[in-house]
């Protein structure tokens, strides 16, 4: 039975993809279990503000990553890697111009991000631009590779990246002790990323050794995709904000000490984000292919996808509520060891958000747009519940989740209603 199971490509391409998530998600918590011991616990909750405000200013990349896998999945299912080729390269174009203004105007604007985010500088901000820029550099290379289901190549993608950020994170927060070096760590390993992913795409199309096939045009309306657009950069642009706005709020919101313990806890809670998003990440591919041929990803892939996030979430959940102590001290060190009461609350909020994100992501492969109204109201709902509930880490805590709780309903309701038992129009 085993045996027959490994032999299902969608298995096979989740423990691939999930041992890869593994080992760099292991990599990443050494990254935090060398650093929280060398930084002060202020420092240590800038260097986490200033991660997030990277990963809000990588919505574009984000927004691009979501557009590749849409379309990249199409070429894929025709099995033409010129058509895909044609798309990426008209594509960089277009995220070249992107990028470079991004990077323009956090630039302009870094004195008074760093007064919003109480930052001792703005060095830390600038090493985030070069993070993002090479982030978003890199996307639509990578998500074709997704979209092939080349997720061998992705994990190495991810230890490889997870492992030079450990390096250079531990070595920086050692020699200068400071936040703002340790953040470069993050921008030497997006231009290591960027490096490697250039690699396996080359190879991509070494292995294609496809000479010539269709223009990508004729598969694709370049009126349709850009009217489309608009819609799938505000699903990523809304993702963004519920990802990374509860870190930036309480660290506007809060004491420097507290934004340094609701990081620690965040991390340790995101495990389960982390594992339960390689499961969504081999399953997002295929709901966009069935998506593109009017219908809705396959039951037996949501059950398989759905029952593994319950396994993973409800082990993890227990664990931090049986051991919370041994966890929160051989990870953040002696000084963390008086928050460690609250990490099953974090555990619960990444397990609800994980379920979230797939019921979205869902939503997104069917074209049905309306997600984008629930994600813009859930990520007002948390913004919300942190502002008038930030005084202590277990109240943020509880009301983020009732925030995430009452969006994951209205996205099932929206999955499910009537109306959506056939798979909306296309858009290619």
């Amino acid at each position: 039975m085993i045996i027959k199971a490994l032999k299902n490509r969608y298995i096979k391409d989740n423990i691939i993809f999930m041992a890869g998530t593994v080992l760099a998600g292991f990599l990443g918590y050494l990254f935090h279990f060398f650093v929280a011991r060398k930084l002060t616990v202020s420092e240590y909750g800038e260097v986490q503000s200033i991660f997030a405000l990277v990963a809000m200013s990588g919505v574009f990349a984000s927004g691009f990553s979501y557009f590749v896998i849409k379309y990249s999945s199409l070429f894929a299912v025709k099995n033409d890697y010129f058509a895909n080729n044609g798309f990426i390269s008209y594509l960089n174009k277009k995220i070249l111009k992107v990028i470079v203004a991004i990077s323009a105007l956090l630039l302009v604007f870094s004195p008074l991000i760093k007064d919003i985010l109480h930052l001792s500088n703005i060095w830390g901000i600038v090493a985030g631009i070069i993070a993002v820029f090479f982030g978003t550099a890199v996307v639509a290379f990578q998500e074709s590779l997704r979209a092939w289901q080349k997720f061998f190549a992705l994990s190495i993608i991810c230890v490889s990246g997870a492992a030079t950020k450990l390096l250079f994170g531990y070595s920086f927060a050692s020699f200068f002790g400071k936040a703002t070096p340790v953040v470069f760590s993050l921008a030497i390993s997006s231009f290591f990323g960027w490096l490697v992913v250039i690699y396996f795409w080359k190879k991509l199309k070494r292995d294609a050794r496809q000479e010539d096939g269709k223009q990508w045009e004729d598969y694709i309306s370049k009126n349709k995709i850009w009217k489309n657009a608009i819609q799938i950069f505000l699903f990523s642009f809304a993702t963004a904000i519920i990802l990374n706005i509860d870190i930036l709020l309480v660290k506007s919101l809060t004491t420097p000490e507290m934004a340094g313990y609701y990081s620690a806890l965040s991390i340790l809670g995101k495990i389960i984000l982390l594992l339960n998003m390689s499961v969504v990440g081999v399953a997002l591919p295929r709901a966009c292919k069935d998506g593109h041929q009017g219908k809705r990803l396959r039951p037996k892939i949501f059950f398989i996808s759905f029952f593994l996030m319950i396994a993973i979430g409800s082990v993890f959940v227990l664990i931090y509520y049986l051991i919370p102590d041994m966890i929160i001290v051989s990870i953040f060190g002696q000084k963390y060891q008086n928050i460690s009461g609250n990490l099953w609350l974090f555990g619960i909020m990444a397990f609800i958000l994980s379920l979230f994100k797939f019921e979205a992501d869902l939503a997104f492969a069917r074209h049905d747009f309306r997600i984008n109204y629930l994600l813009l109201f859930t990520a007002i709902l948390m913004s919300l519940s942190i502002y008038l509930f930030h005084d202590t880490l277990s109240n943020i805590a509880v009301s983020v989740s009732i925030s995430l709780l009452i969006g994951y309903i209205f996205v099932i309701i929206l999955n499910n209603i009537r109306e959506n038992n056939k798979v909306t129009e296309p858009i290619i």
